[in-house]
């Protein structure tokens, strides 16, 4: 059995927030179309799916800023793919 060197970690780690990064964006963005009166249900079992995977690192991030202080504007995603782009650039220099 071969296991990845221990670079190789790092960088399948750093690429697996890449994508996470990307869902993280998309979730925003189907949230800023039902706020614009697109016709996407809040229901529908893929916008819950994006939920279910972002909500367990936003709903922290909002806890500790939450929108209503801001005027309702929620700058969580924005805060956690700043704090995602910190930790790849860690797992870069540690994968090198």
């Amino acid at each position: 059995m071969t296991f990845l060197p221990p670079a190789n970690i790092f960088w399948v780690l750093a690429d697996l927030l890449q994508v996470y990064s990307l869902v993280i964006i998309a979730e925003v963005i189907v949230s800023w179309a039902m706020m614009l009166g697109a016709r996407i249900s809040p229901y529908a079992p893929w916008v819950r799916a994006l939920q279910r995977v972002t909500d367990p690192v936003l709903e922290p991030i909002r806890g500790l800023i939450p929108p209503h202080r801001l005027g309702g504007i929620d700058i969580s995603p924005i805060v956690a793919l700043f704090l995602i782009q910190i930790v790849q650039n860690l797992l870069f220099k540690a994968g090198s």
